[in-house]
C-alpha cells in the first residue's frame, strides 16, 4: 500500500510538470504599411505597429533605411522625399526589456502627375523686425517669400525672381524639400505694413 501511493504522487507531479506554459515573449506586428505597398512621394502615409505577449507598456522605434529620421509610437506617420525602394523597420521593446523587431518594404513613386498646390498661409511669431510665414504643399518643394511694403494684386506679366515685389527671401529647403514650409523674414520695420507672397518650386 505504501508503495502504491508513493506511486501515484510521482504521477501527480509528472502531470504537473507536463501542463506547464511558458510565454511566449513579446511579438511585434507592422499593421500599416502592408508589404510592398506602393505610397507616393511628398505625401504622409499611416505606420501602426502592435504587440502581443508584452509585459507592461510597449514603446515602438520605427527607422528607415534612406536615413529618414525615426520617429516613436504605436501609430505614427512618415512622408519620403526620394523614389525608390525603402525598408521601414518596426522595433518594439516593454518593460521587462523584451524586443522584437520586424521589417516592411515598400515602394515610393511619383504619383499621378498634378500640380504643385500651397494651401494653409499663416503668419506666426511676429516681433517688432520679424515674422514667419508658414504654408503647406501637396508635394515636396523648396520655400521662398517675396514681400514689400507695396501692394501687389497680380503679378501678371511681372518677371521672376521676385515679380514686382522689392525684396525677397534666400530658398531656404532647397537641399531637404518640404511639404510643411516655414520661413522667417526679418530685418522688418516695426509698425510698418508688409505684403508678401510664398513661393515653392520642384
Amino acid at each position: 500500500m505504501k508503495t502504491l501511493r508513493i506511486s501515484l504522487v510521482v504521477l501527480t507531479l509528472l502531470l504537473l510538470a507536463s501542463t506547464a506554459v511558458y510565454a511566449a515573449g513579446l511579438t511585434a506586428t507592422i499593421v500599416s504599411p502592408a508589404p510592398n505597398a506602393s505610397v507616393t512621394l511628398g505625401q504622409a502615409f499611416s505606420l501602426q505597429g502592435s504587440a502581443t505577449s508584452q509585459v507592461g507598456t510597449v514603446n515602438y522605434l520605427w527607422s528607415f533605411s534612406d536615413g529618414t529620421a525615426s520617429v516613436t509610437g504605436q501609430n505614427q506617420s512618415v512622408t519620403f522625399t526620394t523614389t525608390g525602394t525603402k525598408v521601414i523597420t518596426l522595433m518594439a521593446g516593454d518593460s521587462a526589456n523584451n524586443n522584437d523587431t520586424k521589417t516592411v518594404t515598400v515602394t515610393v513613386t511619383e504619383g499621378a502627375s498634378t500640380a504643385l498646390v500651397i494651401t494653409n498661409i499663416r503668419i506666426t511669431d511676429i516681433t517688432t523686425n520679424s515674422a514667419i510665414i508658414r504654408w503647406t504643399t501637396n508635394r515636396v518643394a523648396d520655400s521662398r517669400v517675396i514681400y514689400d511694403t507695396t501692394s501687389h494684386p497680380s503679378i501678371t506679366g511681372a518677371t521672376s525672381p521676385n515679380y514686382g515685389y522689392a525684396n525677397s527671401t534666400g530658398t531656404s529647403d532647397n537641399t531637404t524639400k518640404v511639404v510643411e514650409h516655414a520661413v522667417t523674414v526679418s530685418g522688418l520695420s516695426a509698425s510698418t505694413h508688409y505684403f508678401f507672397r510664398v513661393i515653392s518650386a520642384e
